[in-house]
């Protein structure tokens, strides 16, 4: 059966609770408590005095109720007396000034100082509980970012990063194309973080330094997980480690960072007040999908919504009957293993309070905890072979962390995003009841029919050589606009035109490109089906390919919006515009049929379908 847990942190109230609430949650059916990783200054109140006598306390009174623990190390907040103390182990905001400590994920990772009082802290905790019966697994840190750090600790190791890369400052300077605007490099002290006042206005700034800065940004918090699992793996090599995440404007590349972990970890926070566009992209099954792409395993949910969300926001509506059971089973539709839900008690105190948990702050049962309850014993335990379930797709799409990390440098034209264009795809294909993964770049084609590559901006000539090979041998590839526009250093790909290493494949090349913006327009399929398009126009001259699809508006009305390419034995796409979700799901339908890939016709939109399966068992989930 799935496991339930729960979110605890005993150290926000008295004693004579936890049994109490150890109790609660027993008869509730949950199985782990996730705790600890806020409480470093009750761990260590002052420098070098510890205090683990509370948390023994805690651990073993959840345990006594049949509840084991996900202990997470407290790394994300330091106490006080550290940055008292040592001011240098804050971190440095984007102008380059100490931030103030108080909030959360104020320390600096690659910080020497701060790294021997991490690296004690989680020493301590390894050697005090790894290996024991009461531990369920361990979480690294809280919800972790790319590292923007800026201080002087952050740039040596960002040199450092150039130096292991580059080797030489004339291999920089022809990478950078540093000769643009005067910017050659002569001594590696003259390259920093990026500080700047206005560190949205990213677009004045060479591409290519910040696609690499935002790599060692990803980088340096991946270093700083393999740096937290070694000391843990030293007292248990079998410890199993993940740690949560969730989807900020920095971003990791998460793949990368959980090649250190054991599972991936999500914190799912669904939305409550649902869109009335139907246009609107806000189904949380992408996420879902994407979580469970960074292992290509079934994974967990650290913090699962159990209430109204605040705090970062205005307070949300009341959760809608059904809402909490709903999102908990879609996330098991999609993969998910654990659910830990946030919180099992609002807090009361603190930037949280109105971030609400499953008991408010009257600590009275409510129709949340009924809600748990049903899930547990209504719903997941009539499937109580689900765990031996996964997730088996004929369908994948590519995602590639230099795509995300280089559209958020350089709009392409208002209202373009790289992850509307996943999620298009991705919402047909659960609109149809058609499993998808999502893989890396890199990642093994075999097995898939059908392989979706949406505006593939910094171009691998690896990822085009594969791309090639799976189509050549009887495979579907769909390639979208702004591809193969940069190579891998982040510089526009000369002599070539778009989409430059794509064309081959896709039979096409592009004539030229228009930046529509938020202006909507029309193509027309050769089934005469009319679609709403927007945000880009690429306006494409056929080679090899045929026509599916020809623009309406504009100058170049009759041109092709959209193209098939016979390659081999196979069959390239390619998507010069962005559209309506009703065109994704008529071509996906398309493609499947000729493909023999079952679909659902019929699901009305907003209706989304999922299946796990075994070699012996089948699950159908209908959302």
């Amino acid at each position: 059966m799935i496991t339930i847990g729960i979110d605890y942190y005993p150290e926000q109230w008295d004693k004579s609770l936890w049994e109490i609430d150890a109790a609660d949650m027993e008869r509730l059916g949950i199985k782990t408590a996730r705790i600890g990783e806020f409480a470093w200054c009750r761990m260590e109140p002052r420098e070098g005095e510890f205090d683990f006598k509370w948390l023994d306390e805690a651990v073993a009174t959840l345990y006594s109720h049949g509840i084991k623990v996900i202990l997470g190390t407290p790394t994300n907040c330091p106490p006080l007396w550290m940055f008292q103390k040592y001011p240098e182990t804050l971190q440095c905001d984007r102008e380059g000034n100490r931030v103030h400590p108080g909030i959360r994920g104020h320390r600096c990772m690659t910080n020497p100082t701060f790294r021997k009082f991490a690296a004690r802290i989680v020493e301590k905790m390894a050697e005090r509980y790894a290996g024991r019966d009461e531990i369920y697994a361990w979480q690294i840190d809280n919800e972790l970012e790319s590292n923007h750090c800026t201080c002087s600790s952050c740039a040596d190791s960002f040199r450092q990063w150039l130096k292991n890369k580059y080797q030489t400052l004339d291999c920089l300077n022809q990478a950078w194309q540093t000769i643009t605007w005067g910017q050659e490099v002569s001594d590696w002290s003259q390259i920093t973080p990026l500080i700047t006042e206005s560190v949205n206005k990213t677009d004045w700034f060479n591409p290519a330094y910040m696609l690499d800065y935002e790599r060692f940004c990803s980088w340096s918090v991946t270093d700083y997980v393999r740096f937290q699992c070694e000391i843990i793996h030293r007292y248990d090599s079998h410890a199993v480690i993940t740690t949560n995440e969730c989807f900020s404007s920095h971003m990791p590349d998460f793949h990368q960072l959980f090649n250190e972990l054991d599972v991936a970890s999500y914190d799912n926070y669904p939305p409550i007040a649902l869109p009335k566009d139907p246009e609107e992209q806000y189904s949380n099954a992408f996420a879902l999908d994407f979580i469970r792409s960074f292992k290509q395993k079934n994974f967990w949910i650290m913090e699962q919504l159990g209430g109204s969300m605040g705090c970062w926001q205005p307070i949300t509506p009341a959760l809608e009957p059904g809402m909490l059971e709903g999102y908990a089973l879609q996330a098991v539709a999609h993969g998910a293993d654990l659910l830990s839900f946030f919180r099992w008690r609002t807090s009361v105190g603190g930037a949280e309070m109105f971030c609400y948990g499953l008991k408010d702050h009257d600590n009275a049962w409510n129709k949340n905890l009924d809600e748990l309850q049903h899930l547990v014993y209504s719903r997941l335990s009539q499937m109580p072979d689900i765990t031996e379930t996964t997730i088996h797709s004929k369908v994948a799409m590519l995602y590639s962390a230099d795509q995300e990390f280089s559209f958020h440098m350089q709009a392409q034209s208002k209202g373009f995003a790289y992850w509307t264009q996943l999620r298009l795809f991705h919402d047909a294909c659960m609109n149809l009841g058609v499993n998808l993964d999502i893989l890396p770049e890199g990642a093994s084609l075999a097995g898939y029919s059908v392989v979706i590559v949406p505006t593939h901006f910094v171009v691998d000539n690896d990822v085009v050589a594969a791309l090639e090979e799976f189509v050549s041998n009887g495979g579907a590839a769909i390639i979208t606009n702004r591809s193969g526009v940069k190579d891998k250093n982040g510089n526009c790909i000369f002599g070539e035109s778009l989409p430059t290493k794509f064309s081959k494949l896709c039979g096409c090349h592009i004539i030229e490109t228009d930046g529509i913006g938020e202006a909507q327009y029309r193509i027309r399929s050769i089934h005469g089906s009319v679609f709403k398009n927007t945000s880009w126009s690429d306006l494409i001259a056929l080679d090899t390919a045929e026509p599916l699809a020809r623009y309406m508006d504009r100058y170049y009305a009759g041109t092709p919006a959209v193209t098939l390419n016979e390659y081999g034995r196979g069959k390239a796409y390619y998507i010069g515009t962005v559209c309506e979700k009703a065109m994704y799901r008529s071509l996906l339908q398309d493609i499947f049929t000729e493909r023999e890939i079952p679909f659902m016709e019929m699901l009305p939109d907003g209706v989304e379908s999922t299946e796990r399966s075994s070699n012996t068992n089948r699950y159908r989930f209908l959302l």
